[in-house]
């Protein structure tokens, strides 16, 4: 048997193309990757016109002049004046029979009047329920129902009694019933809540922990009644008051001001109202009177309200855009006009030490009631300026702030100045059409903490 040597010889190293390529791009997402994460990424706000309004809203107390009208005698009561009308003293306000005939008897003539102009109010009074109805509030229902039968009395409150009266009298029941007017004039509401003789004295903080526990009584009924039993309220003036708890930030805006911009949250009215502001068992309350819009709130006790006091409309911008720079201030006398632009003519030394005057362009320097707003990389303190109209030299030295921002619709880093107008936790609110200021659409730097003028934002 023979022996064979076998020899192992080394594979020679081939170098893989792709491979290479591979680790090449690699690198070059690393290097992207870092390059990408380690700039300082600039964000940009578009400027835009707003409205700020930070008033918390505050529940207040209904108070009116209103009384409630009860029945002589017992029987069926039907109405001829709608809910949130006026009645007359001496007009009819109600009718009141032992049996309730006049109830069939009028919805016979009811039925033979032409209603088709009342289906457009009848539809929105349904619309009005649909949107605000919830389970929550389910006496709401009933509500509707009423409202319902205000439309039609709105339609013939003006003749239905004299056609009551003509067929009673036809019919031989005319002696049936009795006609009840008003023994003054106001405006007319079918509910009570108990609450329509408190006075400002009797109003305490616990009265306000009630808002949403308020529960109105219906006082149109469908059976029979007792004598002495209330049939509806009669509000005998326009003039009705909200009153408010304030706490020390509302106190400390109002206790100045004789008036006050009101905006009731539930249909977003706003009237002005005179205010009375006064103090009950170390509360303080705040009484606001109004002759307007009364009849819209007939049936409220609370409102939630809101003041005007913390709003303002204008260019909003972040809080954070905002930075303070330091400008020298120099008269318009000593700026002139060169080839270059506006500038100044500057006191220098030349190379021998004598006195020489160079013309130094103001570049971005700001016109502002007469006083030029220079920057430090143009000016420096001690600068000698040529005054020609003064006829003699300004010494540059008074420095003033000014609130802006930076401005880059350009692509660079350029300071505009802003009149601020209100300011909350977030944002401020700008006056519009300011010298050098900001128009709706500019793009401004939302932190610009770490540039400065006439950087490039890519």
């Amino acid at each position: 048997m023979s022996n064979k040597n076998v020899v192992k010889f080394k594979k020679r190293f081939h170098p893989n193309l792709a491979l290479f390529l591979f680790l090449i791009i690699i690198l070059y997402i690393i290097f992207l990757a870092w390059n990408i994460l380690s700039k300082n990424h600039v964000s940009i706000y578009e400027v835009n016109t707003s409205d700020i309004s930070d008033d918390a809203p505050l529940y207040g107390f209904i108070m009116r002049q209103e009384e409630v009208v009860q029945t002589e005698q017992a029987g069926y009561v039907n109405y001829y004046c709608s809910e949130g009308n006026r009645i007359g003293k001496g007009d009819v306000a109600y009718t009141i029979d032992a049996d309730g005939e006049v109830s069939k008897m009028l919805e016979e003539i009811q039925k033979e009047k032409d209603n088709s102009e009342s289906i457009v109010q009848m539809r929105e009074v349904i619309s009005s329920f649909q949107s605000s109805f919830t389970m929550s509030n389910y006496n709401d229902v009933t509500k509707l129902k009423y409202d319902a039968k205000n439309v039609v009395f709105d339609r013939n409150n003006g003749s239905l009694y004299s056609d009551l009266k003509k067929a009673m009298t036809s019919s031989g029941k005319d002696k049936n019933f009795t006609k009840v007017t008003a023994e003054k004039s106001g405006i007319v509401a079918y509910t009570m809540d108990g609450y329509e003789k408190t006075k400002k004295e009797e109003i305490s903080t616990e009265l306000f922990d009630e808002y949403g526990s308020i529960t109105r009584k219906q006082l149109q009924s469908e059976g029979s009644i007792k004598a002495g039993a209330p049939v509806y309220k009669l509000i005998t003036s326009n003039d009705w008051s909200i009153v408010v708890k304030l706490d020390d930030s509302y106190y400390q805006a109002l206790k100045d001001l004789d008036s006050v911009r009101v905006t009731v949250l539930k249909d977003k009215t706003s009237f002005n109202a005179n205010i009375d502001i006064y103090e009950r068992e170390g509360e303080r309350f705040a009484i606001l009177t109004t002759s307007r819009f009364m009849e819209h709130y007939i049936n409220d006790r609370f409102l939630q309200i809101e003041f005007q006091l913390k709003t303002a409309s204008g260019l909003k911008i972040p809080n954070s855009s905002i930075m303070q720079k330091d400008f020298f201030t120099i008269p318009k006398s000593v700026v002139t006009r060169g080839t270059d632009g506006l500038g100044v003519v500057r006191q220098k030394m030349d190379a021998s030490g004598k006195t020489a005057h160079e013309f130094t362009p103001l570049s971005n320097a700001m016109l502002i009631d007469d006083m030029y707003y220079v920057s430090s990389s143009v000016l420096q303190e001690g600068d000698i300026l040529m005054d020609s109209s003064a006829g003699e030299d300004y010494i540059v030295s008074e420095k003033k702030k000014l609130s802006g921002v930076y401005y880059v619709n350009e692509g660079y880093c350029r300071f505009r100045p802003v009149e601020i107008q209100y300011k909350n936790k977030e944002y401020t609110i700008v006056k519009e059409q300011t010298p050098y200021g900001l128009a709706a659409y500019d793009h401004i730097v939302v932190d610009p903490s770490s540039l400065k003028d006439d950087d490039f934002i890519e």
